[in-house]
């Protein structure tokens, strides 16, 4: 069997894949936060406000990231950036359309 060689991760990558782990968590959060709510009790606004600007801070940063990977050339950055900037952007429309049915 040949051996696979994986590549080293630069120190964006490892940016990036931190702010893809971020977003993920936030995401179950909120999303933990929801389900233990009873049925026709309304989400507090600040706190879904707050996670709405958290998640535009993580789909930001992912932006940011993903502007730095691309610079170096690196593949696995530019894959974990742009993916740290999807799980940002759906966890604002998430935590939007939870604030908006609550």
């Amino acid at each position: 069997m040949p051996k696979l060689a994986l590549p080293k991760l630069a120190k964006w990558d490892v940016i990036a894949l931190v702010a893809l782990v971020a977003g993920g968590a936030l995401i179950a959060a909120n999303l933990a936060i929801v389900t233990r709510k009873a049925p026709g009790t309304s989400i507090a606004g600040g706190v879904t406000a707050g996670f709405v600007l958290a998640q535009v801070i993580v789909a930001l940063g992912g932006l940011f990231i993903l502007g730095k990977t691309a610079k170096e050339g690196t593949l696995w950055g530019n894959l974990l950036a742009v993916a740290g900037l999807f799980a940002g952007m759906s966890g604002v429309l998430l935590a939007a359309a939870l604030w908006a049915a609550a």
